[in-house]
């Protein structure tokens, strides 16, 4: 990830669609919650009552506090990552960065007697990566090697009111994807990948009944995204056989993965509400073998750059990543201190989807329980969110010894924690 991502670029692009905004692996690559509340209860949100914010969620729960709302916040995310090897004495801390992520969300009812709410809402929806300077190349050489994988969606939500108690929501999703990264390019072979873009859409169907005044159920299903990222720049380091080389890059099969989520809520006491959710992520079927593809070299340049590990060359560089399924569960509560304040307690675990024989230092995604922290403040028309989610931190090694799978080599362990910090306001009328 890239410091020069700005918070004041991300807005400018949101005027014409498409916002470009980097984050760090939560639940794999996603973000444990979409709106502020849900990320001060943990993620549990997918049978909460929701606001306007309901978009990029459970389109069902939309607009079931209030007829007509608006809402905008950021969060800035802080990653801490670490690499080491015992065998190479290596102990590198990743550089500081502060990411702003920007959301923003309007929806209204059709009017008082209608039994449809439509919505719309921006939110980063995940993405990873790493910034490392100084890794040991040789006996008195270093380099760097980092990463940005970013993903954002924009959401166009419809929920019907079937009856009082069950809601039906389906949204439309436009996502937006870029990708840059760099692995050891002062180094012979070594290479950098600027620009990877793509757009992306899917679907997502969300249900939402109340049992009883007091506990309600819901669910939501989203579709799987291809991302074929192309339109990018990749640059090899040839060394003394003809220095650094540009190549146009492509990144095929990678994919952003459906899901499928469960919960419900339960009001205890007037004051107090507990959720709880579990969710199924499709890893496996997103994120197997990813291929960098370089074309049209300069003349007298290979066609075919890469080695494939069978004594012969190759224009497609795999990366095996391998990642499982995940199951993500999240709980949740809301005390209700009196009409005006709230506070949010929550936890959420998903186990990292990571093989250890395929973890990659340039791509980790392996944090694993969040605890979360949350307020909310209601002025009547004006409310304000705020939350605070701290990943704790997990170590993760890979013994793999093949360099086509693992060229960091074995015996390389990553380390990762996360803070990340909430703030919000929205307006019902």
């Amino acid at each position: 990830m890239r410091p020069e991502v700005s918070l004041g670029r991300i807005f400018i692009v949101l005027l014409i669609g498409l916002v470009i905004s980097p984050s760090l692996a939560t639940n794999g690559m996603n973000m444990i919650g979409y709106n502020i509340r849900s990320s001060g209860m943990g993620g549990a949100d997918v049978a909460v009552d929701s606001d306007c914010s309901g978009a990029s969620g459970n389109p069902a729960a939309l607009c079931l506090l209030t007829p007509r709302s608006i809402s905008a916040g950021i969060s800035l995310l802080m990653p801490s990552l670490n690499v080491s090897n015992t065998n190479m004495g290596l102990d590198l801390d990743g550089e500081s960065q502060i990411f702003p992520l920007p959301y923003l969300a309007y929806a209204q009812r059709m009017g008082s007697t209608s039994p449809w709410t439509l919505g719309i809402d921006i939110y980063a929806q995940g993405g990873m990566g790493v910034d490392f300077q100084g890794f040991p190349t040789g006996a008195t050489t270093t380099d760097t090697f980092s990463s940005r994988v970013m993903y954002l969606r924009a959401t166009a939500a419809a929920k019907y009111s079937v009856t009082e108690n069950l809601s039906l929501g389906l949204s439309a999703i436009a996502g937006y994807a870029g990708m840059d990264f760099s692995m050891f390019p002062e180094t012979v072979s070594g290479m950098d990948v600027e620009g990877l873009s793509s757009l992306g859409y899917s679907g997502r169907f969300g249900v939402h009944y109340k049992l009883c005044d007091r506990i309600s159920v819901g669910a939501q299903y989203t579709s799987e995204t291809e991302l074929n990222l192309d339109g990018g720049d990749l640059t090899l380091n040839f060394g003394s056989m003809g220095g650094k080389v540009l190549y146009e890059a492509a990144m095929e099969d990678f994919t952003w993965p459906q899901e499928a989520e469960l919960g419900f809520t339960v009001q205890a006491a007037p004051s107090i509400l507990f959720a709880a959710d579990v969710k199924w992520i499709n890893w496996s079927g997103a994120m197997d073998v990813v291929y960098l593809v370089a074309t049209n070299p300069p003349s007298g340049f290979p066609e075919n750059p890469f080695p494939d590990g069978m004594g012969g060359y190759t224009n497609r560089m795999p990366f095996q990543m391998k990642w499982e399924d995940q199951w993500v569960y999240a709980l949740g509560v809301e005390y209700s201190l009196n009409n005006e304040h709230a506070l949010r307690f929550g936890f959420n675990y998903g186990k990292n989807p990571v093989p250890d024989e395929n973890l990659s230092p340039l791509f980790p995604a392996i944090v694993e329980s969040h605890g979360t922290l949350g307020y909310g403040l209601d002025l009547g028309q004006w409310s304000i969110d705020a939350a605070y989610e701290h990943a704790f931190e997990n170590m993760q090694t890979n013994m793999n010894d093949d360099p086509m799978v693992n060229p960091f080599g074995p015996g390389i362990s990553v380390s990762h924690s996360q803070n990340t910090f909430h703030l919000g306001a929205g307006f019902s009328f």
